[in-house]
C-alpha cells in the first residue's frame, strides 16, 4: 500500500509489509517511491499557440481583395511555422528550465531522509518526554534530543536527517526505543548511506524504572511488524597488515634511553637505515680526559650518516677536552657543547657528518643537586622502506612501554599476519554507563559498571538491516541483553518468506559487556564484516542448539574475556563463585564445568564459517558443542536438534591464533537437565556427553559424511591450535605453528561407543617454532629460550612443555601428505612433529597410520613416545603403555609397511625390530589388532598381559573405569601369537573378550588365570552395537583335554583348561570380514563370554607356573623390510605457503649475504627462488629478476671484479618494468658508491648508507608501484651472515600486470552457496 496525503501529493515512503506470510515480496528496504513532476498543461500550450498568432497578425499592412487572399493564404502557412518555431522553443526552453530545477531539487528515491511526506521533528531536551510516533507521524530528526522514550507503532517512520555533504551531527538519548506494528527507524538505507554522524545514547541504570515486557531496560527493540534500517557509510571493516608493526612502527624500536645511566657522556650509535642500535657506550669525561680522547677518536672514526645520540650522566665537563668539544662541534654540529658547564644537563640527538641542521639539542642548568628531566632532544628519521621512527635522549633517562608488535609476514609458510580493524563508524549506538560498578553481583568480578544498551529483535519483524554500525558499551550481565540479539525469530531468510535475507554487515562491537551477537533460535541470518573486540561472554553465539543455515563471513573477534551468564562463559573465580544455581554444596570445577568462553560459540553444526578470525579469547577462538536436545527458551518446542549427526556447514579459510586453550575446539556439549541431588552441577555446564559422528540427513542408518574443515590457519594458540572429536572428519589444506600441540584427534567414543570412524589431515603444514619470536606480555605467560636458532621467544607452556606438531589420542586417524618443519628439542623439552597424548588412560588403535609426509632439515625428533618425568609423569597409564602408528610407507621411519610403538611394549616385538631411543620408540613388522577386555566385578582389578615370547616383559593395564560397576582393558597385540592373563586379585566371575580390528581369519590364542577346579560357561556372541542386541546364534565352546587337541583346528569352538597351572586356553579368530573404519564386522562385534561360578579367594596370577612351560621361542611373522635410502618426491604437503587470500599465489625468496668470516664458517651466499638455488662461488654481487606478473625468473647476473662497478647501470636500465629484483654479495665486497642510488630506483625510501666494505641483501621492485614487502639489510665485514626470507604476493594489479582472468574466489562461490541453501 502508498499512503497519500488528501492534496493528492506524491506516494510517501513505501511502508514495508508485515513480517508475517503478507510480506510483499517486492520490499526494497530504504527504498522511496519515485517523485515526478507532472506534464505541462495543454491549455497553457494553446494559450503560447494564440498570443503568437495574435502578434503576427497586428503587424501585417493592408492589400486589395484577391490579393489580399493569396496573401493571407500565404500569410497563414507562414505565420504556422513561425509560431509552431517560437511556440517549440519556448516549450524547450521551459521544460529545459523545469528539468534543471526539478533535477536540483527532486529527493533521491532511495534516501529515506529525503521522503517529500516528512515533517522536521525537534521533541528538545526532556529526560521525562514518552514519545509515541502512530499512523500519519512521518517524522524526521534533524537537531539533538533527549526524551524519556520513543514507541514507534501503527505504521509511524522516524527518519535521521542526512545532507549530501554529511554535515549533520545528531545525537539522540533515549532510554528505549521501540519499534513495533508497522512502525519504522531508518537512517540511511542500503542504496543511500547515511553521510552525517549520527549517534543514539541509551541511558539509564539498571535499579530505575520498570521493565518494558520481552525487552527490558535501554533498548532498541523490533517488535513483530517493526522495521529497523540502519545503513552508515560504507568503508573497510578489516584487514590484515601488510607489513610488521614492531614497536611504535620498525623493527628495532623507538630508542630512549635507561634511567640506569653512567656519568659522564651516555652515547648510542644508530643505524639510520635499519633503526638498529649498533654501539651502547659511556665516556666518563667528568673524571678522565683519557675517556675524552677515546670519544674524539670513536667520532671521527664514524661511518657518515649514522645517527649518533648523548645524554649527560651527573656531569661531564669536568674534563671533556676542548678539542673533543670541537669535534663534537663540527662533526655533529652541536651549538652547545663548547660551552657546557659542569652539572649541566645536556641532550643531543644528530647525524655524523650531518651539521647543525640535521641535529637537535637541549641544555638545562643544574638546579637542586639534580638535572632530573630537564634535558630532552629527540629528532625523526625514516628507515629505508620510509618506516618513521624517534630518537630520543633525555638528561634524566626516561623508559618508554613499548606496544606489543604486530607481525605482518608469512612466516615459515603460514600466514601470521595481525588483524587490523576499523571500529569508527559515522551512526553510533551506545549504552551510557556510570563511572563506577553499583551492582553488587557484578562488581565481585568487574571494577565497571557493565549494564549497556542492547538491540533485541523478535519474531515476524518486518525487516532488519543493520550495515556499518558502531554499538559500544553495549550489552548487560544479564540474560537477554546483548549488542544485537535475534530472539526467537526462526527463519529470517527466504525461507521465512522475507524476499531480501536479514543481515548485519560491516558492524563494530567494541567494549560491550555481554557478548557480540546473539542468534537465538533463529536461522538464515548473514553476519559479514562485523568486527567484536574486547567484549565479555561469548561473542558470536548460537545460543539453544537447534539454530541453523546461519552464515558467519569474514567477521573478527579479538579479546573474548569472561563472562558471569552462563557455567561456559566463566573464569576459574567466577565458576567457583556462582552457586546459585547449583543443587547444594556443590562446588563446580572450573576445568570441566567452566572456562570454555569462545569468540565463535556454534552450537550446531549446519551453519557456515567462511574467512573469519578469531584471536585472544581466553579459551578457543571457534568452539563447536553439540546439545542433544534444545535448551532454554527452546527446550519446551521439543525440537530434536540431531546435531551430533548433523553433517557440518561449511567451513572454509578460517584462522584462529593467540587464544589460551584452543585455536579451533570441536568436541563436548552442555548439560540438559537442571541440578538435583543426582547431577549437582549447573544447568548449561559444560560437559563430556556428546560425539560428534555425522551421517547422510543426520539418520544413523544412513551413511556417514564426512565433516571438512577446509583451509584452517592455527597459531600461537597456547594449549591446541586444534582439538577435534568424531568421526567422520578431514582436516585439509591447513598450516599450524607455534601451537603448544598442533592438532589432535579424538574417536568420537571409541569401542564399544562408536562403530569406528576415521579422521584424516592432509596437504598440510605444521611449523613447531617459527621465525615469529613472539613478544612477552597479554596471554604471552612463558618465555624461553628455543627454535632453530635457539633464540629468546615466547613459548605456550613453560620451558618444560613438550611441544608436538601432530598428536595422536586414541584413533584411527590417517595423517598423510603434510609437512613438518622447525621440532628442534632443548635440554629443557621435548619436541616432537608426532606425539602422542600424555597421561592417557584410553584405548590406542594400530589402524592410526601416516603416510607421506616429509620432514625439514630442522626437525631432530621425528615421534616422540615419551619419558619419565615433568608432563608425562610416570607414562604408566594404559593409553601411554599401547601408543602404535602405522608407517605405511617408510616416510616416517625409512622402513615401509612397519609400526612403530613404544621401545619397553613387548607385546608388539620380535627379535628384528628397530630400537630408536631418541624417539623412545620402537619400529615393528607385523599385523595388529586390540583385544577389548570387559571385566564385571567389584574389584579395581590390574591385569597382567603377557606375550608368550616375552614373558620377562608383562604389560600391566590398570583399566579405565576405575570404581566402575565393570572395567575395561584394551592392549594392542601382535596376530599369530600366545598371551597370557593374569590379574592382581581374584579372576572376574564374567569376562568379555571383544575382536577389535581383527579381519577374518585373524586370530590370536589367550590363556586366562583362574583358581584351580574351576568351572566354565564359554560361548561366543555376536554383539549389535548400535541396537545394544544379541544376534540368534549363540555358539558354546567345549573343552577339550589338551592343548595339543586344542591346536587341532582354530575356529573350533573349545577351551582347554590347564588346571596345573591355572591357564584357561581359547583362540580368538574372526569369522568375519571388518568394513572400512569399523572396529567389527556388519554382522556385529564378536564377543567371547566367559562365565565362572568360582568362590574361592586369592590372587589369580599365573605367571610363575605358565612359563617356562609354555614359553615360545620369539619368531618373526613378518619379515623387516629394508630400509629406503631413495628420498620420497611425493612426500610432503604441495603447496608452498599456507595464507588468508588463497586466492593469491605467492612467490618465496630467500636471499643469504655472506662475507669472508661468514664463508669460513660454511655460510654460503645463494638466492632461492620457490627453491630453485642461485648460488655463487666468486665474490662479487649476484643479481636475480624475477616477473612479478608469473613468478618465473627473467634473468640472473653475476657482477665479480671490475665487473661490479657497472651494477648501478644494470640496476637502473637494465630491469623490465614489473620486476622483483633480488640481491646478494659474497666475500667482503667493494660496494660501489652509486649503488644507493640504483637502490633507491628500486623502492627505498632513501638512499640508503651502504658499507664500504661488507655483506648486502636487497629485495626491490622495478615499477610504477612501492610494495611493503621491500627489504634492505647491510653488514659490515665480520659482523655475521644477512639474511631475508620472504613470500611475495604475485599478480597484483597494482604491479601494473594485465591480468588475463581473475583468481577463482572460492570463498565468495561458498558464499553465495551458503546463502541460497536452505
Amino acid at each position: 500500500m502508498q499512503d497519500t496525503d488528501a492534496r493528492g501529493s506524491s506516494p510517501a515512503f513505501l511502508r514495508p509489509q508485515n513480517g508475517s506470510s503478507h510480506r510483499s515480496s517486492g520490499y526494497v528496504p530504504g527504498r522511496i517511491a519515485p517523485l515526478r513532476p507532472p506534464p505541462p498543461s495543454q491549455s497553457h500550450a494553446a494559450a503560447e499557440f494564440t498570443s503568437a498568432r495574435q502578434e503576427a497578425r497586428t503587424r501585417l499592412p493592408s492589400l486589395p481583395v484577391d490579393q489580399h487572399g493569396r496573401q493571407a493564404e500565404a500569410n497563414r502557412h507562414k505565420n504556422t511555422l513561425i509560431c509552431f518555431a517560437i511556440s517549440s522553443l519556448s516549450l524547450f526552453v521551459a521544460l529545459g528550465i523545469f528539468l534543471g530545477i526539478a533535477s536540483k531539487y527532486a529527493p533521491d528515491e532511495n534516501c529515506p531522509d529525503q521522503n517529500p511526506r516528512l515533517k522536521n521533528w525537534s521533541p528538545g531536551k526532556d529526560p521525562e518526554k514518552r514519545v509515541f510516533i502512530k499512523k500519519g507521524d512521518l517524522f524526521r530528526l534533524n537537531s539533538d534530543a533527549t526524551v524519556h522514550s520513543i514507541v514507534i507503532q501503527d505504521g509511524g517512520l522516524l527518519v535521521f536527517g542526512d545532507d549530501k555533504e554529511g554535515s549533520k551531527n545528531i545525537t539522540l538519548r533515549t532510554r528505549f526505543i521501540l519499534i513495533k506494528d508497522g512502525g519504522m527507524l531508518h537512517v540511511g538505507a542500503e542504496k543511500c548511506r547515511y553521510k552525517s554522524k549520527a549517534t543514539i545514547i541509551l541511558y539509564g541504570k539498571s535499579n530505575e524504572g520498570a521493565d518494558v515486557p520481552e525487552f527490558g531496560k535501554k533498548f532498541i527493540g523490533v517488535g513483530p511488524e517493526g522495521t529497523l534500517e540502519l545503513h552508515g557509510h560504507q568503508k573497510l571493516s578489516w584487514t590484515l597488515l601488510s607489513k610488521t608493526m614492531y614497536f611504535s612502527g620498525l623493527a628495532y624500536g623507538n630508542y630512549t634511553f635507561k634511567k640506569n645511566f653512567s656519568r659522564g657522556l651516555n652515547v648510542r650509535v644508530i643505524n639510520q637505515d635499519t633503526a638498529e642500535i649498533l654501539e651502547v657506550l659511556k665516556f666518563d669525561t667528568h673524571e678522565f680526559s683519557e675517556e675524552s680522547l677515546k670519544l674524539q677518536n670513536f667520532l671521527k672514526n664514524g661511518s657518515p650518516g649514522r645517527i649518533v645520540a648523548i645524554a649527560v650522566g651527573d656531569s661531564a665537563a669536568k674534563n671533556l677536552l676542548e678539542e673533543t668539544r670541537v669535534t663534537i662541534q663540527n662533526l655533529l654540529g652541536s651549538k652547545f657543547v663548547r660551552g657546557l658547564s659542569y652539572r649541566q644537563a645536556w641532550a643531543f640527538v644528530g647525524v655524523i657528518g650531518g651539521g647543525n641542521s640535521s641535529c637537535n639539542e637541549s641544555v638545562r642548568n643544574y638546579e637542586n643537586h639534580s638535572t632530573g628531566g630537564k634535558a630532552l632532544a629527540q629528532k625523526e628519521f625514516f628507515t629505508v622502506d620510509g618506516q618513521k621512527f624517534v630518537v630520543r635522549a633525555y638528561s634524566e633517562w626516561n623508559d618508554e612501554n613499548p606496544q606489543f608488535p604486530h607481525v605482518g609476514e608469512v612466516i615459515d609458510g603460514v600466514d601470521m599476519r595481525a588483524e587490523v580493524g576499523v571500529l569508527t563508524r559515522n551512526i553510533l549506538i551506545k549504552g551510557e554507563t556510570e563511572n563506577t560498578c553499583y551492582r553488587e553481583k557484578e562488581c565481585q568480578f568487574f571494577n565497571y559498571d557493565t549494564f549497556g544498551g542492547h538491540i533485541k529483535i523478535l519474531k515476524n519483524f518486518t525487516s532488519v538491516h543493520l550495515s556499518y554500525v558502531e554499538l559500544k558499551q553495549m550489552g548487560q550481565q544479564q540474560i537477554g541483553s546483548y549488542p544485537v540479539h535475534f530472539h526467537l525469530c526462526g527463519d529470517v531468510d527466504e525461507k521465512g518468506g522475507y524476499s531480501f535475507k536479514t543481515y548485519l554487515e560491516g558492524l563494530s562491537i567494541h567494549h560491550c559487556f555481554s557478548r557480540c551477537v546473539t542468534v537465538h533460535a533463529t536461522n538464515g541470518l548473514l553476519i559479514k564484516d562485523t568486527i567484536g573486540y574486547d567484549t565479555l561472554g561469548h561473542c558470536f553465539f548460537t545460543e539453544d542448539g537447534i539454530e541453523q543455515r546461519n552464515t558467519l563471513f569474514h567477521n573478527l573477534g579479538l579479546v573474548t574475556k569472561p563472562g558471569t551468564l552462563l557455567p561456559t562463559d566463566r573464569n576459574s573465580s567466577m565458576c567457583i563463585g556462582i552457586r546459585d544455581k547449583v543443587y547444594g554444596s556443590y562446588i563446580p570445577v572450573p576445568a570441566t564445568d567452566c572456562m570454555a568462553v569462545s569468540t565463535f560459540w556454534i552450537s550446531h553444526p549446519n551453519n557456515h564459517l567462511i574467512n573469519n578470525a578469531a584471536a585472544g579469547s581466553q579459551d578457543a577462538g571457534i568452539w563447536y558443542l553439540f546439545h542433544r536436545v534444545a535448551t532454554g527458551d527452546s527446550h519446551s518446542l521439543a525440537i530434536e536438534t540431531k546435531s551430533e549427526l548433523t553433517p557440518l556447514g561449511i567451513f572454509y579459510n578460517n584462522r584462529v591464533h593467540s587464544n589460551f586453550k584452543a585455536g579451533l575446539f570441536i568436541d563436548k556439549g552442555v548439560k540438559t537437565t537442571n541440578a538435583s541431588v543426582d547431577d549437582p552441577r549447573e544447568y548449561l555446564c559444560l560437559d563430556n556427553n556428546a560425539r560428534f559422528r555425522p551421517h547422510q540427513d543426520a539418520d544413523p542408518e544412513k551413511p556417514r559424511v564426512a565433516a571438512l574443515i577446509d583451509r584452517l590457519i592455527s597459531f600461537k594458540n597456547n594449549d591446541h591450535g586444534a582439538w577435534v572429536r568424531g568421526g567422520d572428519i578431514l582436516i585439509q589444506n591447513s598450516g599450524f605453528a607455534d601451537n603448544g600441540i598442533g592438532l589432535t584427534f579424538a574417536s568420537d567414543g571409541s569401542f564399544p561407543n562408536d562403530e569406528g570412524a576415521s579422521q584424516e589431515v592432509s596437504e598440510s603444514l605444521f611449523i613447531g617454532e617459527s621465525k615469529n619470536y613472539g613478544f612477552p606480555g597479554g596471554q604471552n605467560k612463558y618465555a624461553g629460550t628455543g627454535g632453530i636458532d635457539n633464540k629468546a621467544r615466547t613459548l605456550p607452556r613453560n620451558r618444560t612443555f613438550p611441544i608436538r606438531g601432530f598428536q595422536i589420542y586414541d584413533g584411527p586417524i590417517h595423517l598423510t601428505k603434510c609437512t613438518f618443519k622447525n621440532f628442534v628439542p632443548t635440554p629443557d623439552r621435548f619436541t616432537s612433529a608426532v606425539g602422542f597424548l600424555m597421561k592417557n588412560p584410553w584405548q590406542m588403535t594400530p589402524k592410526n597410520n601416516i603416510s607421506l609426509v616429509k620432514f625439514g632439515p630442522n626437525v631432530s625428533l621425528k615421534a616422540f613416545f615419551g619419558k619419565p618425568g615433568p608432563w608425562f609423569e610416570e607414562g604408566d597409564l594404559d593409553g601411554d603403555k599401547n601408543s602404535i602408528f602405522h608407517d605405511l610407507d617408510g616416510s616416517v621411519t625409512d622402513y615401509k609397511d612397519t609400526y612403530v610403538g613404544r621401545m619397553d611394549n613387548y607385546l608388539i616385538q620380535h627379535p628384528k625390530c628397530i630400537n630408536i631411543t631418541e624417539w623412545s620408540g620402537v619400529v615393528c613388522s607385523g599385523t595388529y589388532a586390540q583385544v577389548y577386555v570387559q571385566t564385571w566385578n567389584g574389584q579395581n582389578l590390574s591385569m597382567t598381559i603377557v606375550r608368550d615370547e616375552y614373558p620377562a616383559n608383562p604389560m600391566i593395564l590398570r583399566g579405565i573405569n576405575q570404581r566402575a560397576v565393570f572395567q575395561q582393558y584394551q592392549p594392542v597385540v601382535m596376530l599369530q601369537k600366545g598371551y597370557t592373563i593374569h590379574w592382581n586379585g581374584k579372576a572376574p566371575n564374567v569376562t568379555y573378550l571383544y575382536l577389535i580390528n581383527f579381519n577374518k581369519n585373524d586370530w590370536i590364542r589367550v590363556g586366562l588365570c583362574y583358581q584351580p577346579n574351576t568351572d566354565f560357561v564359554i560361548v561366543l556372541e555376536t554383539f549389535q552395537r548400535r541396537s545394544s542386541a544379541l544376534s540368534s546364534k549363540v555358539e558354546r565352546y567345549m573343552p577339550v583335554s589338551s592343548m595339543l587337541e586344542l591346536e587341532k583346528n582354530r575356529s573350533d569352538k573349545k577351551f582347554y583348561f590347564d588346571n596345573s597351572t591355572g591357564l584357561l586356553f581359547l583362540f580368538l579368530q574372526a569369522k568375519y570380514n571388518r568394513d572400512g573404519h569399523s572396529y567389527c564386522s556388519s554382522q556385529g562385534c564378536e564377543r567371547i563370554k566367559i562365565v565362572t561360578k568360582d568362590t574361592a579367594k586369592g590372587i589369580s596370577n599365573c605367571m610363575a607356573k605358565a612359563y617356562p612351560k609354555y614359553y615360545q621361542g620369539p619368531t618373526i611373522i613378518k619379515q623387516m623390510p629394508v630400509k629406503t635410502t631413495v628420498p620420497c618426491t611425493k612426500c610432503g604437503t604441495t603447496q608452498m605457503v599456507f595464507t588468508s587470500d588463497p586466492h593469491k599465489n605467492y612467490l618465496l625468496v630467500q636471499i643469504n649475504s655472506s662475507g669472508k668470516k661468514e664463508l669460513s664458517r660454511g655460510q654460503q651466499a645463494f638466492i632461492s627462488v620457490n627453491d630453485t638455488m642461485f648460488s655463487f662461488k666468486d665474490n662479487g654481487i649476484l643479481i636475480v629478476v624475477v616477473d612479478a606478473c608469473i613468478g618465473t625468473v627473467s634473468g640472473n647476473k653475476l657482477f665479480s671484479g671490475i665487473d661490479i662497478k657497472h651494477v648501478d647501470g644494470y640496476l637502473k636500465s637494465g630491469i623490465p618494468q614489473r620486476s622483483i629484483v633480488l640481491l646478494s654479495t659474497r666475500g667482503d665486497v667493494a660496494i660501489p658508491d652509486n649503488l644507493s642510488d640504483a637502490l633507491m630506483s628500486l623502492g627505498t625510501a632513501k638512499p640508503p648508507y651502504l658499507q664500504s666494505n661488507g655483506s648486502l641483501a636487497f629485495l626491490g621492485f622495478r615499477g610504477n608501484f612501492k610494495p611493503s614487502w621491500i627489504k634492505l639489510f647491510t653488514s659490515p665485514a665480520g659482523h655475521g651472515l644477512v639474511h631475508i626470507e620472504k613470500y611475495i604476493p604475485l599478480q597484483l594489479e597494482e604491479y601494473g600486470c594485465a591480468r588475463a582472468m581473475k583468481s577463482r574466489r572460492k570463498d565468495l562461490e561458498l558464499l553465495k552457496k551458503a546463502t541460497r541453501s536452505h
